[in-house]
């Protein structure tokens, strides 16, 4: 069992969602880091990027995962601590492919490097000589390479066995229902067994009681007889450090001559790099002898698991991110729902939310639902700051979640596998200032009808608002319909009230009335203005945007901004008497 059969039951991954292009309008990124906690925005979308599919057996597979996880969450907690272990089992894996010389040093090589120390201890130009020496050691550091790989391998299988234990008494107390998790909890006990885990930890206990791991050492210098550092050599080895004063700690007092607690840290960069390898090296060949049998006891230990073991670690982290994710959104008492991928609608949600509003809104968020059709068309209108935009972010997010696995905010879900997510989000004009927003939103329609399909789904937010509201409203009108002809599912946002009886009319002239459908985000007018309720309801688009009520909420009615003036002394009130019913029927 392994990390690659945990994400993917039918063997690799299959073709995911494109949404890389919709990213940034539909702030995946921070929908992302909010998903996988520990990465920043950019990691987290790269490795969700990673996790998306369409394949229905993947995702129902999934699904069964992460309910076991909801089922038993202790178990969720016991994976966080796993995956730490996991991170350090790829650390010292790493370590070792890097020190794997190390693994060959034989004992010839040790008698043959004894015989050149010899010959190099009888030059009369030690000062000279030892440079050269500690460039060439540097240069073959295999000694070092023996140290470093002996090392990383008992922690290694430290690791390993702990990882391995612990993952196995996680999942066998846990009741299980998923697919994946009880071949994982099956593979993780025939492991266990296999390996000996119990044996191994003791024999690896023996081993610290005996050979304990050496953390410091100490340098003897050799002087020539101008002062010059003629030759270094190893004193000492140590598996505790030295206090603070060095070797020069007498009687438990520190030394306090001037320059005897001065310890520098390593690695060091540059000559010191060189002069680091020349010391391990040096180390290693003074316990080669207890090295290389450390290494022999080592090599015996199995780790049969720990390829499978290591290759565990982003599928755990996926599943473990999650579930918390869903428990999260079950403690601020909202219901959530896994999106079955059916033949059917493109997205159906019943009461979903957006999710970062459902995690940090300090009030239970307003739930909306949502019914498309393939190659409907969905037209969104109401007040500025109702919720339109957040609408379609909450759509856009909703099928990005729904191809990754994972659970949503909301009753009940289900949606027909998408190919890429397609946004239009108001642009601003170009940096060069060649380019007008019109014209870059023109460009970006181009490219997307070149890339849609009628397995796509096209998110529109306010576009041709730069230009007059009767040819923008002509534009979405014919872009719409022409999409709806195509079967390309599409939303759009927009204050072009006029689009709606334009649709109806070319819809019904193709037979495509039926694909229509307009949502309103609804508002309450009282005494003190605008109340906004943020809830969708189906009807077509009101006549007024209720953009003066917004404004007067403000305090930038024209009666107002007139008693100011007044207030200034400045007569400004027409004096015909047409201009009450005027400044009531259209101002105010």
């Amino acid at each position: 069992m392994n990390g690659n059969e945990l994400l993917w039951p039918r063997g690799g991954p299959g073709k995911g969602l494109d949404f890389a292009e919709a990213a940034e309008d539909l702030e995946l990124d921070r929908l992302c880091a909010l998903l996988f906690p520990g990465m920043n925005g950019a990691e987290a979308l790269d490795f969700a990027g990673r996790l998306s599919t369409g394949d229905r057996e993947t995702l129902l597979h999934r699904h069964a995962v992460i309910a076991d996880l909801l089922e038993n969450p202790g178990l969720t907690e016991q994976l966080e601590a796993l995956e730490a272990q996991l991170d350090d089992l790829a650390f010292y894996e790493e370590r070792m492919q890097e020190n794997l010389a190390g693994m060959q040093v034989t004992r010839l090589d040790a008698a043959m490097d004894g015989v050149k120390k010899v010959v190099i201890r009888l030059e009369r130009n030690l000062s000279k000589q030892g440079a050269d020496i500690m460039e060439e050691s540097a240069n073959d550091n295999r000694y070092a390479q023996l140290l470093r790989a002996v090392s990383f391998r008992r922690s290694l299988t430290r690791v390993y066995t702990q990882a391995l234990g612990a993952l196995d008494a996680a999942l066998s107390g846990a009741q299980l229902h998923s697919a994946g998790l009880r071949a994982l909890a099956d593979w993780a006990a025939e492991t266990a067994r296999k390996d000996q885990i119990e044996a191994t930890g003791q024999a690896l206990d023996a081993m610290d009681a005996r050979d304990p791991q050496p953390t410091a050492f100490a340098v003897d210098v050799c002087l020539d007889g101008r002062q010059g550092i003629a030759g270094l050599e190893i004193a000492e080895v140590r598996p505790d450090p030295y206090a603070r004063g060095g070797m020069l700690d007498f009687n438990g007092e520190e030394d306090t001559r001037e320059g005897i607690t001065s310890l520098f840290g390593f690695p060091q960069t540059g000559s010191g790099t060189l002069f680091q390898e020349y010391l391990l090296s040096e180390v290693g060949y003074e316990q080669r002898t207890e090295l290389t049998r450390l290494r022999g006891e080592l090599l015996k230990l199995p780790l049969s698991g720990g390829t499978e073991l290591l290759s565990l670690r982003d599928a755990l982290r996926f599943y473990r991110c999650a579930a918390r994710f869903a428990q999260k959104l079950q403690q601020r008492g909202l219901p959530v729902c896994a999106p079955l991928p059916e033949d059917g609608p493109v997205l159906q949600v019943e009461e979903g939310c957006l999710p970062e509003l459902a995690l940090s809104s300090r009030e239970a968020p307003v739930c909306n639902s949502l019914m498309l059709e393939r190659g409907g068309v969905c037209l969104i209108t109401g007040p500025n700051s109702s919720g339109k935009t957040s609408f379609l972010i909450q759509t856009g997010q909703q099928l990005f979640l729904a191809h990754l696995g994972c659970l949503i905010p909301g009753k009940n879900a289900r949606f027909r596998p998408r190919d890429a997510l397609l946004t239009l989000f108001a642009a601003g004009e170009s940096e060069t200032g060649e380019d007008s927003r019109m014209g870059l939103e023109v460009q970006r329609i181009r490219e997307l009808t070149a890339k849609m399909t009628p397995e796509s789904l096209v998110l529109l937010n306010e576009p041709m608002t730069s230009t007059s509201a009767e040819e923008g409203a002509g534009i979405c009108a014919e872009l719409l319909c022409s999409l709806t002809k195509k079967d390309v599912p599409v939303l759009l946002v927009t204050h072009f009230t006029q689009v709606y009886p334009r649709l109806v009319e070319d819809l019904a002239a193709a037979g495509l009335s039926h694909r229509l459908q307009s949502l309103v985000m609804t508002v309450e007018e009282g005494p003190e203005g605008v109340r906004y309720l943020y809830r969708l309801v189906a009807a077509p688009p009101p006549p007024s945007s209720h953009a003066r009520a917004v404004v007067a909420a403000r305090g930038v009615s024209l009666s107002a901004m007139l008693g100011r003036l007044e207030g200034l002394g400045v007569a400004v009130r027409p004096e015909h008497p047409g201009w009450d019913a005027v400044r009531k029927g259209v101002f105010d």
